[in-house]
């Protein structure tokens, strides 16, 4: 990882040699690919590696002494989610090679997966120089893996529960949480819960990668009920004040809901929107109707069309 100019002295990035992350899956081991197309939310991830730290010359070539006790921290990220936690935190010792296991859950991933091995001072380590590492958890070395999770689930928080106790309708397919405030992260904001006594919703939404033509038809009813919740959550006077306030930061949700106006009305304004909800309902209805067909052919034409 580049983090421009370092605040201490570091050593050279080959005091840490790790393998490549493996994945572990039913059919065996593999390398860790940079997408999982066919990772869904009931998946768990199973990953590891092996890690060896050259501590001694780590130490060296950082200006430590030769007790500083050193710490090798791996942990992970849920893009989607923003949620993170700690897989390993293993003092270091001298030509110490680890071997490094992470379990995942995934109902708590999304979007993309990020794993972080890091190299760090164990304990605060006072020092004349005020260019050497001194403080616990400096960073020392650090290198990020990243593999994005393809599928439904790969783009929102998506979980299976029991509608009875979680106090939703039994009878309904899915539920969908939207954010209080437009400034929340884009991806963690929104949340898709699955009935779990819906087999064929559940199974939709597990083989969202290369669904039936019948799953396909769900994943398009959910989709459509989902973008009419967003859209008609924008148009109500508390957020359709101060949408734009938010859009301009690319993460929140408040720039997804502006992108999602624009590809759907590209020539009405948020003001035409409004009063042509506040006006006349059913017509607006029927216009979000054939933008979200409009939208869904143009992006199959996109998908099958050659590259130019």
């Amino acid at each position: 990882m580049n983090r421009g100019v370092p605040p201490f002295l570091l050593p050279d990035p080959s005091v840490v040699t790790a393998d490549p992350w493996r994945l572990h899956q039913d059919t065996g081991t593999a390398a860790l690919p940079a997408f999982l197309a066919d990772w869904d939310y009931n998946t768990d991830l199973h990953l590891s590696r092996d890690i060896r730290v050259d501590a001694a010359r780590a130490r060296l070539e950082s200006g430590l002494p030769a007790d500083a006790p050193l710490l090798l921290a791996v942990e992970w990220t849920a893009a989607a989610a923003q949620i993170s936690g700690r897989a390993r935190r293993i003092p270091v010792s001298d030509g110490a090679k680890f071997h490094v296991d992470v379990h995942i859950r995934g109902a708590l991933l999304g979007g993309a997966l990020i794993l972080a091995t890091r190299l760090v001072l164990g304990d605060d380590t006072p020092a004349a120089d005020p260019f050497l590492a001194q403080r616990a958890g400096d960073i020392l070395y650090e290198e990020n893996v990243r593999t994005e999770l393809q599928g439904t689930a790969g783009r929102l928080p998506t979980y299976v529960v029991d509608f009875a106790e979680a106090g939703f309708d039994p009878d309904a397919r899915w539920h969908v949480e939207l954010p209080t405030s437009l400034s929340e992260p884009a991806l963690a904001a929104v949340r898709l819960y699955l009935n779990s006594a819906d087999t064929e919703v559940v199974n939709a939404a597990k083989k969202a990668a290369a669904p039936t033509p019948i799953q396909k038809r769900i994943l398009e009813w959910m989709e459509t009920d989902l973008t009419c919740r967003l859209v008609e959550a924008a148009l109500r006077p508390e957020w359709r004040e101060t949408l734009y306030d938010y859009a301009d930061d690319n993460d929140t949700i408040a720039a997804s809901i502006a992108a999602l106006l624009r590809t759907l009305f590209p020539h009405e304004s948020l003001a035409t929107l409004v009063v042509m909800r506040d006006s006349d309902p059913g017509r607006f209805y029927s216009c979000l109707q054939g933008a979200l067909r409009r939208m869904r052919v143009n992006r199959d034409d996109d998908a099958i069309s050659p590259a130019v």
